[in-house]
């Protein structure tokens, strides 16, 4: 502890007094508070005794009053003595200002790191020209997976002919990717394709050049390119004359018109934005095709429901136009802001109420603490009041402590916060959007301003009236022997209950979360992710204009991959699980059904199954014969399959997908959206009959040991074949698994954190009160004692006192939780908001932490010897 005596030596220098008369002055209070003490003592009246002891030390002496300067000042001068006097007396006290510090810094730092969150994840607006005016628009179709599907091209024709609630809308595409190659390794890039209306009405200007022309959109796609501003520094060095130079991309050129600002991010992760390619057949007639997003910018003064208004007037006009492809249509329309958001708000919300009950009980310890600081120095309080100082001018000084205290624990709290922040940025925060905007910026100083101030007046207030509110005769003569009796002590038991029923509220949420977290972990994919390596290509439609060609390459690197050593099978697929999958109509042949099926779709490679670890239930795998030129073929999943055959074998049937297909083989079922969704029906086609051309390509390979093992030695295979292939997303299957449950990750780990502080600081608090009790009835419990009651009396009397109060802090706190709880209920999975054996566990378990709390204290009180408690003073 040498750095610590050596910092506290440092501080008090920093308020030694500016002239040696000021050491005269404080030297004559200190006189003249013992010689009032000693006057007293002997019998005399305070106010005899006050004007006895400043009569002895002269007309200085006279002129003297406990805490004032004797030359008087303004209030300026009088609110600095004010703060020197409080930083000398918490550098006189070490070790409680230690423990307040740290106490309240972690309640503050907690509160200032999710705020920082919630600061930009939130509250921040988006980085665009008055972006309340944008929003989101969503088809919503009977018959698809989502409320939120894209649009035809002929549907946006509609849109920009019968509108008049938007003055502008933009379009795009996103989920592509492209080869960059020339000069450098090759580099695979997100890219997504927009129409010239999305720079426009984002009002997005770019850092260099232009962005798209009207023209670049119309018939075929323009060669034209636009960049981010992240690709443009990484690649290109930040060349301030890249506009107009031609980049590489699947091994075609294109012209870079322009590099887009670093603020601009959408869609999000687009390293590389291209043109829409539409021809006028597009415009016109295709209604069937719906893979256009939509952002639009409202009129000023437009709201979002005369928005909303206009858009279901258009349907409404278009449905008997079009009564097929209209059918049970509809238009969601989302706030850009909470489209970007998504449903993370709900989660730091409840994560920023979890850390402000930390902050709460973080304060009930302090002021805890400051009750009894008070305590002891009720006889000083009582001398300053008979040397003349009024009640409120005692007030102020205890206040001004309490807020020198907080501002100290707000500095340590930033300091904490910026640790946070770092620590979690890596791990957790990543998955949220914005997470590169989260930082300690000025509203998040302004905030722990605050609430440090906030938080000074909270712990503070309490004491400094308890303080000014005295008896001056029986605190001068008893000096506060008495002082943990009547209202005191039972605001210290109404201070232990709130921490109990605080830090339940906050062991229940989290609880319910680390049961839910547990319960998702438990699902089975349909898949095993253990040794299982990961990797993206892209195909370029250049060199692999065709399935043929695609699927000549795919199967070549599968069989040098299956040569690797350390690799036990290998295969490839265009729809990984937990990656995202899209949907596919299907129907069976001699059966109608309304509406039309959908069924997860997946194009995979012979060894597919095998290699994942799903296995088939009924017939065969694919194989090498399964082409082009064979008849063509399906597997299905086991719902699928129950769903459409419950009482017959599907082996033999015809389903009707891009085709007519003979259904080989039932697999087990897979989860390809999410663990948390319900497992819907799949199918999957070999790879060499897709009927359509998928560029991008995932190898997957089964390792006998650690998967990441073979990454280079699969990357040189892959080069090797096609030297301008770049390799991307190399990733284990366990980390796909692990990323899908990211958020609920965050929220898991966060929350019990909090909570585990909580648990802590209510443990700490009800230590600290039943400590205080015991110490304050040591005279009690001596007479006690000395009229014949057992050890074992007293340790179940203390005890009772201890666990009323935890047991009225858990009944409070299972009410508060009960109602709160159910704010989380879409947070959870496989448990309810009000699961019985986590309330009951939760319970049982902070009993157990007040019952340690209180036992100590109440051991040491059997220890108490009697002879000694009764001179107890």
């Amino acid at each position: 502890m040498e750095w610590f005596n050596i910092l506290m030596a440092r501080l008090r220098a920093l308020f030694r007094r500016e002239s040696v008369l000021q050491d005269i002055e404080e030297e004559l209070r200190v006189h003249i508070v013992m010689e009032t003490e000693t006057n007293i003592e002997r019998g005399m009246p305070p106010d005899e005794a006050r004007a006895a002891a400043m009569k002895s030390f002269g007309n200085l002496g006279r002129n003297t009053e406990l805490g004032y300067d004797i030359r008087g000042g303004g209030w300026l001068e009088t609110l600095w003595q004010d703060l020197r006097y409080g930083a000398r007396m918490l550098f006189k006290n070490p070790g409680f200002t230690l423990i307040a510090v740290i106490t309240l810094a972690l309640g503050i730092g907690g509160n200032t790191a999710i705020f920082s969150v919630v600061n930009a994840v939130l509250l921040r607006p988006l980085p665009y020209e008055t972006p309340g005016q944008l929003v989101r628009l969503w088809a919503d179709r009977s018959g698809q997976r989502t409320e939120q599907n894209g649009f035809s091209p002929a549907d946006i024709t509609d849109f920009r002919d019968q509108l008049t609630a938007f003055e502008e809308i933009g379009l795009f595409d996103v989920g592509g990717s492209a080869n960059l190659t020339g000069g450098l390794e090759p580099e695979r890039v997100n890219t997504s394709e927009a129409s010239p209306g999305l720079f426009t009405t984002l009002r997005v200007t770019p850092l260099l050049g232009r962005t798209f022309l009207p023209n670049e959109t119309e018939v075929a796609q323009s060669k034209v390119a636009l960049i981010s501003e992240g690709l443009w520094r990484r690649r290109f060095g930040a060349d301030p004359n890249l506009a107009g130079r031609i980049i590489q991309l699947d091994g075609e050129g294109f012209t870079v018109v322009g590099v887009l600002p670093a603020g601009f991010k959408f869609p999000e992760n687009t390293d590389l934005w291209l043109p829409f390619s539409f021809t006028a057949t597009d415009w016109q007639t295709d209604r069937n095709h719906y893979y256009v997003e939509v952002v639009g910018r409202l009129k000023p003064g437009i709201t979002q429901a005369q928005a909303k208004t206009d858009l279901e007037t258009v349907v409404r006009r278009l449905q008997p136009q079009f009564p097929a492809s209209r059918k049970n249509w509809g238009i969601t329309l989302i706030p850009l802001h909470e489209q970007v958001v998504g449903k993370i708000s709900l989660t730091l919300w409840i994560l920023f109420g979890a850390v402000s009950f930390v902050l709460l009980i973080a304060c009930v310890n302090v002021t805890n603490l400051s009750l009894t600081r008070a305590a002891a120095r009720q006889k000083e309080m009582g001398v300053r009041v008979a040397l003349g100082a009024k009640r409120g001018r005692v007030v102020r000084q205890l206040l001004t402590e309490s807020l020198l205290l907080a501002g100290l624990s707000g500095g340590a709290g930033i300091l904490l916060a910026i640790g946070m922040i770092k620590f979690f940025s890596v791990s957790i925060l990543a998955s949220l959007p914005r997470a590169e905007e989260v930082t300690i910026d000025g509203w998040a100083l302004l905030f722990t301003t605050v609430i440090s101030l906030v938080t000074g007046a909270v712990f503070g207030l309490t004491p400094a009236l308890q303080a000014a509110n005295l008896n001056l005769n029986e605190t001068l003569k008893e000096g506060g022997r008495h002082a943990a009796s009547g209202a005191p002590g039972r605001l210290r038991g109404f201070l232990a209950i709130s921490e109990i029923a605080l830090s339940l509220v906050l062991l229940v949420g989290a609880g319910l979360l680390i049961k839910s977290f547990l319960r998702l972990q438990s699902v089975n994919p349909g898949f095993d992710p253990h040794n299982l390596l990961t990797m993206q290509v892209t195909l370029p439609k250049t060199r692999y204009p065709g399935t043929e060609r695609q699927n000549a390459f795919v199967l070549q690197t599968l069989k040098r991959i299956a040569t690797l050593p350390g690799v036990q099978s290998a295969a490839a697929t265009v729809n990984l699980p937990l990656a995202g999958t899209w949907g596919m109509r299907y129907s069976i042949e001699g059966r109608d059904y309304a509406p039309v099926q959908i069924a997860d779709n997946a194009n995979v490679t012979p060894n597919y199954f095998r290699t994942m670890g799903t296995p088939i239930l009924k017939g065969r795998d694919f194989s090498e014969r399964d082409t082009t030129t064979s008849p063509p073929v399906v597997i299905i999943s086991d719902a699928l399959a129950r769903k459409h055959f419950p009482n017959e074998n599907p082996i033999g049937q015809r389903l009707i997908a891009g085709g007519i297909r003979e259904i080989i083989g039932v697999v087990g079922d897979v989860r390809p959206r999410g663990l948390e969704l319900e497992v819907k029906p799949q199918i999957y086609l070999p790879y060499a009959q897709k009927p359509t051309i998928a560029p991008f390509i995932t190898f997957t390979i089964r390792a006998v040991s650690e998967p990441h093992s073979l990454a280079g030695a699969v990357e040189k295979e892959i080069r090797n074949l096609d030297k301008d292939l770049p390799v991307a997303n190399v990733r284990a299957m366990d980390q796909i698994v692990s990323a899908s449950f990211a958020e609920r990750r965050l929220t898991t780990r966060l929350l019990g954190i909090f909570a585990a502080m909580a648990v802590a600081l209510a443990a700490v608090g009800i230590y600290g009160v039943m400590s205080y009790s015991v110490a304050q009835r040591t005279r009690e419990l001596g007479v006690r004692m000395a009229l014949g009651a057992e050890g074992r009396d007293l340790l179940a009397m203390i005890l009772r006192q201890g666990m009323k109060h935890a047991l009225l802090g858990v009944a409070i706190g299972l009410v508060a939780a009960l109602a709160l709880t159910r704010l989380m209920a879409g947070l959870l999975f496989g448990v309810t908001p009000t699961d019985p054996v986590t309330f009951t566990l939760i319970a049982l378990l902070l009993l157990c932490v007040a019952f340690v709390a209180c036992i100590m204290p109440a051991r040491r009180a059997t220890k108490v010897d009697p002879l000694q408690a009764l001179r107890h003073d």
